[in-house]
């Protein structure tokens, strides 16, 4: 019996093993496959349908066509009765009277009679099969009708069906798409902020923590100094001093990457201004900052979202764009907060990075599932790929609408749009934000 079990239980491992290990493309692979099958389908169906309707259209104008001719045929047998009548009384009325009518006048009453009757046979033998034709294309119209009928509701059911599965389809295909972007966003989150905590403890140890190491000894030797030279102590602490700025400026530099303070105490327009203004003074990026509208703040974390999308796009001006150069454009509009970034720069395929970014999160999601190592942060994911994914998965948390347009050659554009419902307005405190300054 434990054997049993344990032997049940290998295999429900191994089958859920198995469901793990299904890849999602192949998922959407069969969900296209299954919904191509069913256009297939609908396809044919409409096709028997259309055919009978046309059928149903030939049918009906020859049942018409047939009982036209029927009923020419029957007044064509009335007429000829009645002729055939007429022509028996003069018949009989000849015969009876040998006297007063010639032997060819006999013969040619004979022959009328005749020729009536042969004519009434034909006519009667073509109504017959006249009859026979419109009754059994009365039937075949009405068997066509049932069938068009059938086609017509199986044609409406089955493009009902294919409507909603399709929209069903289209759903799971979309969230497996969101899931694996989900996954790859989710790794790379994780990554770079380990990657960023190791630079900012890189930073802290070659520039901070190395200027107080060397502030701490030359401490003890102005200590020594200031008993035998205290000229030459007093020229020593004002390199030290010197140094502790150097040094606090480096530590507020680093603090400014992490959280800039102005955020907090100015808000985001005056820490946008100053962010460029620090770019530029870095030389790392010259860009032209303009604002219009009535400044008002909104939610924090609403903030601290554009403030970090607009940083990593002009990141990727200074690191991809091939120059220097960009353009700051903020509204503050009443119902909404938009952003442009631009720059002049070489562009790129947004199409191209679109797919490679897509191709790169499904490898990635992969690459988790078998416990492989993930890329490294030089790959072509770790700069602009990954930067433009990160700019949309802060707009997307944000409910935000943000757009890339790029072209080879042609510069790229960068627009958020951020909506703002109008209780998340708070009023400008005095003294912080600027009014439409550009």
């Amino acid at each position: 019996m434990k054997r049993g079990r344990c032997m049940a239980n290998e295999r429900n491992g191994a089958a859920q093993q198995d469901l793990d290990l299904l890849d999602e493309n192949a998922l959407k692979k069969i969900l296209n496959q299954t919904i191509g099958t069913i256009e297939d389908n609908k396809a044919q169906i409409f096709h028997i349908y259309e055919t009978a309707r046309d059928e149903v259209e030939r049918t009906r104008k020859l049942l018409q066509k047939l009982k036209e001719q029927a009923r020419l045929t029957i007044e064509e047998v009335d007429r000829l009765t009645a002729e055939e009548q007429r022509k028996k009384q003069e018949l009989a009325a000849v015969s009876g009277n040998f006297d007063h009518y010639s032997e060819d006048r006999i013969k040619e009453s004979y022959d009328a009679v005749r020729d009536v009757q042969v004519a009434l046979a034909i006519a009667r033998d073509k109504e017959k099969n006249l009859r026979t034709q419109r009754d059994q294309t009365e039937i075949r119209l009405s068997r066509l009708g049932i069938m068009l009928g059938e086609a017509e509701h199986l044609a409406l059911a089955i493009g009902s069906v294919l409507t909603y599965l399709s929209t069903q389809v289209k759903g799971v295909v979309w969230k497996i798409e969101t899931v694996q972007k989900d996954q790859f966003v989710g790794a790379r989150i994780i990554k770079a902020q380990e990657e960023e905590r190791f630079r900012i403890s890189r930073e802290l140890h070659d520039g901070p923590a190395q200027d107080l190491a060397n502030m701490s000894f030359q401490t003890s030797i102005i200590e020594k100094l200031m008993d035998y030279d205290p000229d030459e102590a007093k020229h020593t602490l004002q390199d030290l001093r010197k140094q502790i700025h150097d040094c606090l400026s480096s530590v507020r530099q680093i603090i400014f990457d992490m959280r800039p303070m102005a955020l907090d105490d100015l808000g985001l327009e005056p820490a946008l201004r100053q962010l460029v203004q620090k770019l530029a003074a870095r030389g790392i990026v010259h860009a032209e900052f303009q604002s219009e509208g009535k400044i008002y703040e909104t939610s924090k974390y609403i903030e601290v979202a554009i403030f970090r999308i607009v940083q990593e796009a002009l990141s990727n001006v200074a690191h991809h764009s091939g120059q220097d150069r960009a353009a700051v454009r903020m509204l503050y509009a009443p119902t909404a907060i938009s952003v442009l970034i631009t720059d002049h720069g070489c562009g790129f395929d947004a199409d191209a990075m679109a797919a490679a970014a897509k191709k790169a999160a499904m490898e990635e999601t992969l690459r988790q599932k078998k416990g492989e190592e993930t890329g490294t942060p030089d790959d072509d994911l770790g700069n602009g790929h990954f930067g433009i994914v990160g700019m949309k998965e802060r707009a997307r948390l944000i409910g935000a609408e943000l757009s890339v347009t790029s072209k080879p050659g042609q510069g790229t554009r960068v627009h958020l749009r951020v909506p703002i419902q109008e209780g998340a307005k708070k009023t400008v405190k005095a003294g912080k934000g600027s009014k439409g300054a550009k």
